[in-house]
């Protein structure tokens, strides 16, 4: 499961997912599947699963975290929990058990893609100060707790890559206006005073390029940093964790996990 952009982007989550070498049957469906046409195909994609036979159902978001509306959204269609703000929509038919993992959130391999992203923009580390970029969540709790998570991320970056700092900032890009405009302050803020002391990274924690990553160089006009819009994908090792859920996650529904639905 992934939100979706342009074609560009569904292809490169398309292509980690065949890279990943699934040995069990596998469907990528994109979308928050709250209007009818991703819910339709939602259901379809459950479909295609059961006719071959399955015995249970492993859910992957590829999500960058699981304190946002759209894990929340998939949680509750695969009825993993209740209803919640989306009563007048209903969960997907499915008849085995459900398992589903979290997001990316704060996994090692994320650290690792963020670290190379960085080095690739970098000159002198001991000189330079490295801003995570992510698009964030509407809700100011969900927004408080994805920022603990990209600052987990920021330490190990910092102290892998002996750079002079890491800092994190979001956009919540749907958010109302003014929690947008303040967060777009904050972003340009961030870098102007880091400007100040260092040479700037500005690296994006997205999924995949061919979106909002194409917003920061215009948020960020006139300051001086280093820029070059790639996101998590491509990049192999998210692959190696899809691969890694999928694994993890079928061993836990057979031992009664706590996500698995009878």
């Amino acid at each position: 499961m992934a939100h979706g952009g342009n074609n560009r982007w569904d292809g490169l989550v398309r292509k980690a997912v065949v890279q990943a070498r699934l040995d069990v049957p596998v469907q990528v469906a994109f979308g928050m599947g709250m209007h009818e046409a991703e819910g339709r195909a939602f259901q379809d994609a459950v479909n295609r699963l059961q006719r071959k036979g399955i015995d249970r159902l492993v859910v992957v978001p590829l999500l960058v975290s699981s304190h946002s509306e759209v894990f929340r959204q998939y949680a509750y269609l695969f009825r993993v929990r209740a209803a919640g703000e989306w009563n007048e929509v209903a969960p997907l038919q499915i008849k085995v058990p459900v398992i589903m993992g979290k997001a990316l959130d704060d996994d090692a391999v994320v650290t690792e893609i963020l670290l190379e992203r960085a080095e690739s923009l970098s000159r002198s580390p001991s000189e330079e100060t490295v801003i995570l970029v992510g698009h964030g969540p509407v809700a100011d709790e969900e927004a408080s707790r994805w920022l603990e998570a990209m600052g987990r991320l920021g330490e190990e970056v910092k102290r892998r890559g002996a750079f002079a700092g890491v800092l994190s900032a979001l956009l919540r890009d749907d958010a109302p206006a003014a929690i947008k405009e303040e967060a777009s302050r904050q972003l340009r803020e961030a870098v102007r005073q880091a400007g100040k002391q260092s040479r700037v990274l500005v690296v994006p924690l997205l999924i995949a390029s061919g979106g909002i990553e194409q917003k920061i160089p215009k948020l960020l006009s006139g300051l001086p940093y280093a820029y070059d819009g790639e996101a998590l994908l491509p990049h192999p090792k998210l692959s190696q964790w899809i691969a890694r859920q999928v694994e993890e996650l079928s061993t836990q529904g057979s031992e009664g996990a706590p996500l698995v639905l009878k």
